[in-house]
């Protein structure tokens, strides 16, 4: 079956959560309920573009590691080694939130396409200068 997704269009037969299978909980206590109702009001509250766009900004961020940039030298001076399949796999999944949601990151949109832009082009500085 192939389509959009959306909420409540999952075949019936399937169980209902994927949460059915997992070991049962002690119980909350009432801070721990009070605490998750708390932290969900506050999450309700956020436009959802906005966490989205954090997130998105989270994944450039986790690209820029694997490309070995951001992380600060070690003693000797050195910085580590690209790893370029990991940083691949955070730019697809960074375009792929930019261009699968094109005009609805609200004003979040442009600063995440012009840091793809930017990881982008220093993904393949990196890679060509790979031996």
């Amino acid at each position: 079956m192939s389509g959009l997704w959306t909420p409540g269009s999952g075949d019936p037969s399937e169980p209902a959560s994927p949460l059915e299978d997992v070991p049962d909980e002690p119980p909350a206590s009432p801070e721990e309920v009070a605490a998750v109702r708390e932290l969900h009001e506050r999450l309700s509250a956020t436009p959802v573009a906005d966490v989205i766009v954090n997130h998105a900004i989270g994944i450039w961020q986790l690209a820029l590691v694997h490309l070995g940039v951001v992380t600060p030298p070690d003693e000797l001076g050195r910085r580590p080694a690209p790893d370029l399949a990991s940083a691949g796999l955070a730019i697809d999944a960074l375009a792929a939130l930019v261009d699968g949601l094109t005009e609805r990151l609200g004003s979040g949109e442009e600063m995440l396409r012009d840091a793809l832009q930017q990881v982008q082009m220093l993904y393949v500085e990196i890679a060509d200068a790979q031996p």
